[in-house]
Parts: C-alpha cells; sequence; structure tokens
C-alpha cells in the first residue's frame, strides 16, 4: 500500500492508517536525521570507526522529533496529489523540525532562517569543500567578517560528551556521577572552559593545520582519517603528516598558554599539590594534552 493510499484512509478517520503510515516512512525520517545531524557536525565517531554516544543520542532524539513532525504535518492535512509524492512533500516539514530542534533546544542561539541558511553554507564550503574565507566571500557575497561569523558560529553542540576524548567510548555519564573515575565538580568546569579556548585557538590555525590535526584526531566537525588519506589530501608523505601533526599540536598548546582556561589548569594542579591525592581517581588524558 502506497503513501498516498494511506493518506486516503486516513482522511476517512482510519487512525491505524496513521501508524502504518508512520512506520512505513520510518526509513526517510533516519535518513533525514543523519543528514541534518551531519551538517550539524554532530556524527562524532569512536576510534573504531562507529558512532559515538552523543551521536547515537543525537540522531535518536531527532528521529523522534522527525516521527512527532509527520505525523502533525499529516494531521494538518494540505497535502495535494496531484502536486507531488508524499515523501517530496513532507521532506521540508521534518528537516524544518529537525534543525528548530538543534537550534533552539541544545544550547545556541536561535537565527532566523536566512541567517541560518547562510551559516549553513558558509560551514559547507569551510569544512567540507576547503575553501578559504575570501573565496567564500566572493561565493556567497557578503563581507569577510560575516563569514568568520558564519564559519565560527557553534553549530557543534557543546555537551557532557565534549568532557570525553576523542578516543573514549561508553557512557559519559556513568564516568560523571561515578566518585571512582572523575575527579571534582571543579575539574569539569575546567574541563569545559579549556574546550571552548581550544576550539576558538583550533579556528585560529592556518587551514593545513586544521585540516591535519582534525582529520587526524576526528575532532571539530572533520571525519577521522588514517595517516595515508591525509597525506594525499595534502600532497604529503606520511612522515610529513606525523611531523605536521606534532608541530601543529604545539602551535595550538603554545596559543593556549596565556589563556584563562590554562591559568585555571595551573590553580587547579597548585591545588591538587597542596591536597592527598585519592587512590580512587583515574585521570583521562585528551588528544591536546601532553602524553
Amino acid at each position: 500500500m502506497t503513501n498516498e493510499e494511506l493518506l486516503e484512509q486516513i482522511s476517512n478517520g482510519d487512525d491505524a492508517a496513521l501508524a502504518k503510515l508512520s512506520l512505513m516512512n520510518t526509513g526517510l525520517v533516519k535518513e533525514r536525521a543523519r543528514l541534518i545531524a551531519r551538517q550539524y557536525h554532530c556524527l562524532r565517531q569512536t576510534k573504531y570507526g562507529g558512532l559515538s554516544d552523543y551521536a547515537k543520542e543525537t540522531l535518536s532524539e531527532l528521529e523522534s522529533v522527525g516521527k512527532l513532525a509527520l505525523v502533525e504535518c499529516v494531521r494538518a492535512g494540505g497535502y495535494d496529489a496531484e502536486k507531488g509524492r508524499f515523501t517530496t512533500y513532507v521532506t521540508p516539514f521534518l528537516d524544518g523540525a529537525m534543525r528548530r530542534h538543534l537550534e533552539c533546544s541544545m544550547g545556541t542561539l536561535a537565527l532566523d532562517r536566512d541567517s541560518m541558511g547562510l551559516v549553513r553554507k558558509a560551514q559547507r564550503l569551510y569544512y567540507q569543500e576547503g575553501k578559504e574565507p575570501s573565496e567564500i566571500c566572493a561565493s556567497l557575497g557578503i563581507p569577510f567578517r560575516a563569514v568568520v561569523r558564519a564559519i565560527t558560529y557553534p553549530t557543534h553542540f557543546f555537551s557532557v560528551y565534549d568532557l570525553q576524548g576523542p578516543d573514549g567510548d561508553g557512557d559519559i555519564l556513568e564516568r560523571l556521577a561515578s566518585t571512582r573515575l572523575f575527579g571534582s565538580a571543579e575539574d569539569a568546569v575546567i574541563r569545559m572552559v579549556t574546550m571552548e579556548c581550544l576550539r576558538e585557538e583550533f579556528l585560529r590555525l592556518s587551514k593545513k593545520e586544521q585540516d591535519i590535526l582534525g582529520r587526524y584526531f576526528g575532532v571539530y566537525g572533520f571525519p577521522k582519517a588514517d595517516l595515508r588519506e591525509i597525506a594525499v589530501r595534502n600532497r604529503m608523505k606520511e612522515p610529513g603528516v606525523e611531523k605536521a601533526k606534532d608541530q601543529a599540536l604545539k602551535h595550538l598548546r603554545d596559543r593556549c598558554r596565556d589563556s584563562f582556561a590554562w591559568k585555571l589548569r595551573r590553580a587547579r594542579r597548585m591545588v591538587a599539590q597542596a591536597e592527598p591525592i585519592s587512590s580512587n581517581f583515574v585521570p583521562h588524558s585528551a588528544w591536546w594534552e601532553e602524553k
């Protein structure tokens, strides 16, 4: 039975047909949820290549929002079978509901539709197509400052999962709640401030340094890649990529040393040295920390 036939039954008061329609379009909802999550750089991966807990939770939320939007769209009416397929008609409603959920419910400032569209275009050109800001200016016809604001707009939302290193896996909430595996509340706050500082300084690195670090560690919207792939993309040899990665990390750390976040970290270490260290505390290093 097609979507259009089920819609006709729904219009005649058949509630069971609505459930069948929703079930039939589960694949469409999942597909759009994954696309929207990718546009907002939410599909973080583990070191094994699978989706992180954060990405899975985000997809689950988007799929729930999409299913609800589909039902609301059907109940509102307005679909005309003579103008096209139902999936073509409903897709913009699904996308809009999912984007509004991310933009308004997960920690960023809400923008109007045109402004957020501009942000998505600028970030696609910068992160996915590798365009320079000056090229984006010419492509979109907007000033340089507007391009910089659009590129740095936080479409990857801060959450408790950002407290976890990119190679980490498992339930971060369980680790946060465990007194045996995590430090104090001050440690969590300092790590949050540190991650915000890192993101700002990462975006100030050269485009090549961003590409190498981002792909090597799979952070800040870049898909994780091995040395060979990074070498091919940057026309380098693998030992050269390794050396460039180390230099970029040093450059990033040097840029962060005088920041407020690093001053907090140094102060926390001084306090920790003056206090007895609990035998239950297990430190967790991140990709940007010196080993």
